[in-house]
Order: C-alpha cells, then structure tokens, then sequence
C-alpha cells in the first residue's frame, strides 16, 4: 500500500511539471493596467493562448473544421486590426510588431491547406517555407502582445 502512494505522489509531482519542449506566448512583466491598450488585453491574450495550442496540430494532424485552430489565421487578423486602429497608442515596437504581423499573415496565407493538413506536405519546399511563415507570424504576434 505504502508503495503505491509514494508511486501516486510521485506520477502527480511528475504530472505538474512543466514541459519546455512546446514554445508559449508570454506577456511581459507588466500589469494589465500599464498597458497602452488594456481593453485589447484579454483578446490578445487568448489569440495568443489559441496560436500556442495550435502548435501540436503542425505535428501532422489534420485540423478539424470544427476546430478553434481551423479559425486562426481570422482570429489573428481580427485582433491585429483591431490594435493596428489604436496605433498611435502603442510605442514604436508595438507598431512596428503590427506591421510584422500583417507580412507575417500574407506570407503564411498560401499556407493555410498545409496548416490544414497539419503541417505536412510531400514537398519540402512548401514546407519549409510555410513552417518558417508560421515560426514568423508566432515571433512577430508575441512580439506585439508584450509591446501591447
């Protein structure tokens, strides 16, 4: 008895730990109340959440159309528009992340059946090149919601 407790402690304490092996979106340091767009918080917040999780499905999963990552890309969009109104609001990293957001969207565009099929395809060009869009659209959205 006393065995399978210390086991059980032991697959609980293993089970909290964090794994590092999957990148997360981040906030910097800063409270919501010192950001210059905090009613764009709590969205920019759980797009980020959303293009995190969406990173296992570029494991070679297809994406489901019922999927909340079937509906990134507008996600994305959406949210970035909506800082890009209240530019003028942000400090120069925080507008120039938008600008590296919108490339960032029109260079994975092209992209969106491959994000579909999970990020494989049987040309290594395009994938390639869409994994590196992703990798880009994911740096520069980061990049935004901490200037945010």
């Amino acid at each position: 008895m006393r065995s399978s407790a210390l086991a059980l402690v032991f697959l609980l304490v293993g089970c909290g730990s964090e794994t590092t092996s999957l990148p997360t979106i981040v906030p910097a340091p800063t409270s919501s109340s010192a950001s210059p767009l905090p009613e764009l918080q709590p969205r920019l917040d759980a797009v980020g959440v959303l293009l995190t999780a969406c990173i296992p499905r570029l494991l070679g999963e297809p994406v489901d159309r019922m999927d909340n990552c079937a509906h990134l890309m507008p996600d994305v969009t959406g949210v970035v528009d909506e800082a890009g109104k209240q530019a003028a609001k942000l400090p120069p990293a925080g507008r120039s992340a938008i600008d590296q957001v919108r490339k960032a969207l029109a260079d994975i565009a092209p992209c969106e059946p491959w994000f579909a099929a999970g990020g494989v395809s049987a040309d290594g060009q395009l994938d390639a090149r869409c994994d590196k869009a992703w990798d880009e659209l994911y740096q520069s959205y980061n990049a935004l919601r901490n200037a945010a």
